[in-house]
């Protein structure tokens, strides 16, 4: 528990020092490097790290998105992207006798996700220069908070099983006490930035996109709990120990990030009109 605590304090300094300096290129590099280790986590999860052209395809996306939407080249994104696509299927192609069609699928849909759902952190950053920081902060900290409110509420009140045969430990009262501390979180940080900042909130929204993101964390766990239990593993790596590796810390990031940015971008939860 100790060496868990002391490497959560570490993440979160980090996180506070990448934030701070959202404004640089550090924020997209950050990003990036994410990316990229949960890439190559999800490949050697899969047994794909030894299909190095596809890999290194992968990675150059992976870095490069963040970067160059930061610069914004979003054009020269997409080049690459369809220009890795094609490679990790003419990869494919040529490897035919030992590449599997379903691992030439599943490393195009762990590049494609992963790269594109925390490149919209960048997204999200520029996409309003006075709320952009908030929303990435929200967008993050809502898979957390909800997996947070499920631990304790789970650990003091738990007695349903949600999904036994996935993840034996998460309870029906943990998935509802998850979205209640989303939702009070959410509603009680907007309320006190609102009268900071005196901008106008959209409290009913701020509710929806609460619960939205709390209940699609879930989902992001489920499936990485899925992922590893049909590769045989505990944890996708080490690199935070106590915690795992970026994939155990970021797979509920990976779905509340995209479901926060189109709520939000449909509708605004802070305004100034």
């Amino acid at each position: 528990m100790k060496v868990r605590i002391i490497s959560g304090a570490v993440a979160v300094a980090l996180l506070v020092l990448v934030l701070w300096l959202h404004q640089t290129i550090v924020f997209p590099i950050c990003i990036a490097a994410i990316s990229t280790i949960a890439i190559f986590e999800l490949f050697r999860a899969k047994d794909c790290l030894r299909y190095r052209i596809s890999f290194y395809a992968a990675i150059l996306y992976s870095i490069s998105s963040p970067v160059l939407q930061f610069f914004h080249l979003s054009n020269v994104v997409q080049i690459i992207m369809v220009t890795m696509i094609m490679i990790i299927f003419l990869d494919g192609v040529v490897q035919h006798k030992r590449l599997k069609m379903e691992q030439v699928c599943f490393m195009l849909v762990s590049a494609l996700f992963v790269t594109k759902s925390l490149g919209l952190l960048q997204v999200l950053l520029q996409s309003d220069e006075r709320f952009g920081l908030i929303y990435v902060i929200l967008a993050l900290c809502a898979a957390w908070i909800a997996d947070t409110g499920a631990y304790f509420t789970g650990t003091f009140l738990g007695k349903h099983k949600l999904c036994p045969e996935v993840s034996p430990k998460k309870t029906v009262e943990g998935f509802i006490g998850g979205i209640v501390a989303t939702i009070v979180v959410f509603f009680v940080f907007s309320l006190i930035y609102g009268v900071v900042a005196e901008v106008k909130v959209r409290y009913g929204w701020v509710i929806f996109i609460a619960a939205a993101c709390a209940v699609i964390s879930v989902l992001g766990d489920l499936t990485a709990s899925i992922l590893k239990r049909q590769c045989s593993m505990k944890d996708f790596g080490n690199i935070m120990p106590g915690h795992g590796g970026v994939m155990d810390r970021f797979d509920s990031a990976l779905f509340t990030v995209p479901v926060f940015y189109v709520l939000n971008t449909l509708l605004s939860i802070y305004h100034t009109v």
